[in-house]
């Protein structure tokens, strides 16, 4: 497989990953805007309206109708963030063409349908239909607002906005309840003018395709549209980590969830990032990690207990359930696996099981043509070139004395504990 590239208009890219391995092909158009206040809560409601209904197929009784038609293809919305860049836009899946019955042209049908839902809503003048619009901001609310349910993503969420209140990145691509509730018809589509105009549009097939005619065809579709795309900032690298805080706030629950964030200090465009993933698959990213294996199995602290790392923001996370008499004494343990690794106390067992975890990982990117395009979206967004074969060389290439140099380059940053203030009632009652 090679990634094909081409622009197809001003700020408009098409990459196609050429792949005969699945018998689906997937096509996705999304807008990549600033991770800011304000836009975000817009820019997450924007997808979500478009896909309600079209000039052409003025509901979604009649788009899903069109999809049936269209061998039970799909559409699916998108709004996520990477760095501090949000990314949102539609999705489609479609079986081969060459698995229809009458040998139709499925990519070019859907395409066009694609095009009509994004560049031809119903629209009352210079608004969005304001039943989709109040109905949209109604479930993103009722979304923002389920956050809380889960309670390890939520502390999760919490610890990166204590951690980066000062930076885009402890903004929310969902905006915030007040942001939702604030806005109009009219500012929404405001908004969606101003992202087919502005705003970088980057176009991904996974699948089997004639790329001149597909691209020809994006090319006609936003023919239209005069377009003057901006620069998007970079996403803000803190590398050191300044005074470290804690946060502590009670909720009514039986369970204490630690989050510790803390900033790694190199991110994907550093040389050492490969070392950066194998340290964390020691530490707490794999089933072989210190976190998984001692903490958790061996002294039996926490309920679960793992690091994840964000090598497009330069963060590392451990996240844990625990005891909540158990804090102190989980939270040393943790520190103290951490230290371990920073002073080269771990064993080669250890290390082949971090690495082995990784390349599975990236084996699987293949058994899913959602999951290459995920993935070589997101090094697109960040800028970054290569293949997945290409990373697991340079894992594979790691030494003993880089996993350790990259374990001593994190530094605590924020500590954020929800205090579970249940004693062993049912936290539902």
């Amino acid at each position: 497989m090679g990634l094909y590239q081409r622009k197809i208009a001003e700020g408009v890219n098409f990459s196609c990953l050429a792949t005969d391995k699945f018998k689906t092909n997937f096509l996705s158009f999304n807008f990549i805007a600033p991770l800011e206040a304000g836009s975000s809560s817009k820019n997450a409601l924007i997808p979500a309206i478009l896909m309600r209904g079209s000039k052409k197929y003025p509901t979604m009784a009649d788009i899903n109708k069109k999809l049936d038609y269209l061998y039970a293809s799909s559409l699916s919305s998108r709004n996520q963030k990477r760095g501090e860049k949000q990314i949102f836009g539609i999705c489609a899946g479609m079986i081969d063409s060459s698995y229809t019955i009458g040998g139709e042209d499925l990519i070019s049908e859907v395409t066009e349908l694609l095009g009509e839902i994004l560049l031809d809503p119903v629209t009352t003048g210079n608004a969005f239909d304001t039943a989709y619009t109040e109905s949209e901001k109604s479930n993103l609310i009722d979304a923002i607002n389920a956050n809380i349910n889960d309670k390890a993503y939520y502390a999760q969420l919490r610890c990166v906005q204590e951690m980066c209140k000062n930076e885009r990145f402890g903004l929310s691509e969902a905006g915030t309840v007040e942001e939702v509730s604030a806005c109009t018809p009219e500012s929404v589509y405001e908004q969606y003018k101003y992202a087919l105009e502005n705003y970088p549009i980057e176009i991904f097939f996974v699948g089997r395709c004639d790329t001149d005619k597909l691209c020809e065809q994006l090319s006609r579709l936003l023919s239209s549209i005069k377009r003057t795309p901006i620069a998007i900032p970079a996403t803000e690298v803190i590398r050191t980590a300044g005074e470290p805080k804690t946060i502590t706030e009670d909720m009514p629950v039986n369970q204490g969830k630690l989050t510790i964030g803390m900033r790694a200090g190199t991110t994907i465009h550093d040389a050492d990032y490969p070392a950066m993933m194998l340290f964390n698959g020691i530490y707490g990213g794999a089933v072989t990690s210190k976190l998984f294996m001692n903490v958790r199995e061996k002294m039996s602290l926490c309920y679960y207990c793992q690091s994840a790392v964000d090598l497009t923001k330069g963060l590392l996370f451990i996240q844990s359930g625990i005891e909540v008499k158990n804090r102190e004494i989980a939270e040393k343990a943790i520190f103290d696996q951490l230290e371990q690794v920073k002073k080269g106390e771990f064993t080669e067992d250890e290390c082949n099981g971090a690495l082995y975890s990784i390349i599975n990982a990236y084996r699987e990117l293949a058994d899913s043509a959602r999951g290459l395009e995920s993935w070589y979206l997101g090094r697109l967004i960040d800028g970054v070139d290569g293949e997945p074969d290409d990373v697991v060389a340079r894992l594979s290439a790691v030494t003993r004395d880089e996993i350790i140099a990259a374990a001593n380059k994190v530094s605590l940053d924020t500590i954020y504990f929800l205090n579970g203030t249940l004693k062993g009632e049912d936290e539902n009652a």
